[in-house]
């Protein structure tokens, strides 16, 4: 079992609603805990940008009182335009000159001053040059990073391992499936972003994170039919159940879906190109948008893509009574980040 001072409860702080998954290891293996889902501040949250951090620290802090969570160690994942996940291959060097070598290579491709952003990295295990070492490079800005600090801190706690969002998704993908010796892709659909990457045998080879999702549908009806956000919700909701909607309704969910879509693909189209001819074989999809009526099949029939929905309860496991199956069942779409966050400890860099 993990040293207790090493766990960590992994917060995904999404647009519309904000994760937390408290897991810990046993000889089964991976116990989830704790488990909550709160709603997020109203417009405190915008394309992964926390613009209020005083209400999205109260939210956290009093659903860590209100659920019992025992650890004031957390992870954090960052997501957004903020954040840029990018494989860069640079000349192999003497590696106490690799820090430098890897930010001077990372100016020529950021949209940031390097001034204002924080680095990160991950040497690949592979490369198709022998010549190049191949890089994971994370970029996110100082005042981005600052915000989830600052909400952190204020709901009392301690940020003791800052994440990507992305990078959370491949880690309980590994320990769930494992390996996968053909490139694969996973999404997870949120409510204004989407998190798209691709894996190949264990490595995150390509990660981007894609603005769109539940929002571009909810908003697309709201606009056109004169109705309230929260009636166009309900409207896409019950557009996916036997509740009979209003005829346009599925006119502007198709608006939407294929703006989505043609996101989406745009972004596989900007992989394949840079691919090196590691063509996608598989998709995943998990996230709350992925519940959206027609998104999925949509998809699949117009990239010619075999979507599968991911399983993050195949390593994992419930500790608590209250986390009955059926709950389980429930949460699966939203709990895969929070999950990912939550395999990390308190002493990973």
């Amino acid at each position: 079992m993990f040293f207790s001072s090493k766990i960590v409860v992994g917060i995904d702080i999404g647009a519309s609603s904000i994760k937390l998954a408290e897991i810990e290891f046993s000889s089964k293996g991976a116990i989830l805990e704790n488990f909550a889902v709160i709603p997020s501040p109203l417009q405190s949250i915008n394309n992964g940008e926390i613009t209020d951090t005083l209400l999205v620290a109260d939210s956290i802090r009093t659903c860590f009182k209100e659920n019992g969570f025992r650890y004031k160690n957390v992870c954090i994942g960052l997501s957004g335009t903020a954040v840029i996940i990018k494989k860069i291959g640079i000349p192999k060097v003497d590696p106490k000159k690799l820090s430098e070598q890897i930010k001077y290579e990372a100016t020529q491709y950021l949209p940031f001053d390097i001034s204002q952003v924080t680095l990160g990295h991950h040497l690949l295990s592979f490369t198709n040059n022998p010549e190049n070492i191949e890089v994971l490079v994370v970029a996110a800005q100082n005042e981005f990073i600052l915000n989830y600090l600052s909400s952190i801190n204020q709901a009392g706690l301690k940020c003791a391992v800052l994440d990507v969002s992305s990078l959370a998704l491949a880690n309980i993908f590994e320990l769930n499936n494992g390996r996968t010796a053909e490139p694969v892709a996973l999404f997870n659909f949120g409510s204004n972003i989407t998190n798209f990457l691709v894996l190949l045998r264990g490595e995150v080879i390509f990660s981007r994170d894609i603005p769109v999702g539940g929002f571009h549908f909810t908003n697309e009806i709201s606009k056109n039919m004169g109705v309230t956000f929260e009636e166009a919700e309900a409207l896409k909701i019950a557009q996916g159940s036997s509740s009979e909607v209003p005829e346009e309704t599925r006119t502007f969910m198709n608006m939407a879906l294929d703006y989505v879509t043609e996101e989406i693909r745009n972004s596989i189209d900007f992989y394949t190109a840079t691919a090196q001819g590691h063509l996608i074989s598989k998709a995943y999809y998990t996230g709350g948008a992925s519940l959206t009526s027609g998104l999925i099949d949509h998809l699949t029939e117009t990239l010619k893509l075999p979507f599968e929905i991911f399983n993050p309860y195949l390593k994992i496991k419930s500790g608590n009574r209250k986390i009955t199956q059926s709950y389980l069942k429930q949460i699966s779409p939203f709990i895969s980040i929070a999950c990912g966050l939550g395999l990390r400890q308190s002493d990973d860099k």
